[in-house]
């Protein structure tokens, strides 16, 4: 089919247009950055799963706290989930900090230099209600969500919503500038790590009234005739 000059000329805008819009679509995306505020994607047993599959020792009321202490102060709790995945060594707190476990310090809060051994909590709650704080001071001017007291004795010393992304937290919570989207890709993991349904289903069987059982020597003496 011979296609006429009009056609042609249709033809090669449309194909610029679809190539602009993809360019622009691309910048976009470079551009785009995940607010540290909002909804929680992930459940909690998917947290709890992912971060035990690489620390079997991994304590699930952390995952609990993460996922609703976050509900309660807007902020996307399965996220900073990861952050402190980064910050404590999968929860082995061996990173290199001096930071204990029992401190419940998730996020090294307190910490200057390698050793130090930074703030101390009372709580799982109480640790992971200070770490959301500390990103509440970063993302946000408003004041704590009501009924919330300041726990995180760090809060004052940060200059509020100076980082409302978790992309932006790199070269402010820490030096390193791939911070926040390590932060992400280990997120972007466990959004799809598959979770194992480990419950324990209870299996009801009728027994016929008329069945004899043996005695329990009968039993013995039996086990003893197989196994001789």
């Amino acid at each position: 089919m011979r296609v006429i000059k009009g056609d042609e000329h249709k033809t090669s805008g449309m194909l610029r247009f679809l190539h602009l819009l993809l360019f622009t679509s691309v910048i976009a995306s470079a551009f785009c950055e995940t607010p540290i505020m909002g909804q929680q994607e992930v459940e909690i047993e998917r947290m709890y799963q992912y971060v035990a599959s690489h620390n079997p020792h991994f304590d699930r009321e952390v995952a609990e706290a993460f996922y609703n202490v976050g509900s309660r102060y807007g902020i996307r709790g399965d996220i900073a989930l990861c952050q402190a995945i980064i910050e404590t060594g999968w929860f082995r707190f061996d990173n290199g900090t001096a930071v204990p476990p029992e401190a419940h310090n998730y996020c090294g809060l307190g910490v200057k230099k390698r050793g130090d051994k930074g703030c101390k909590f009372g709580s799982v709650e109480e640790g992971v209600t200070a770490m959301m704080q500390h990103l509440y001071a970063y993302a946000s001017k408003e004041n704590l969500p009501q009924g919330e007291s300041v726990i995180d004795p760090r809060f004052s010393f940060v200059t509020r919503g100076c980082a409302s992304s978790w992309e932006s937290l790199a070269g402010r919570w820490a030096m390193n500038p791939h911070y926040g989207k390590n932060i992400l890709r280990i997120y972007s993991r466990m959004s799809v790590h598959p979770v194992i349904d480990k419950t324990i289903q209870r299996i009801e069987v009728q027994i016929p009234d008329d069945m004899e059982f043996l005695e329990d020597e009968e039993i013995v003496t039996g086990a003893n005739d197989f196994f001789n």
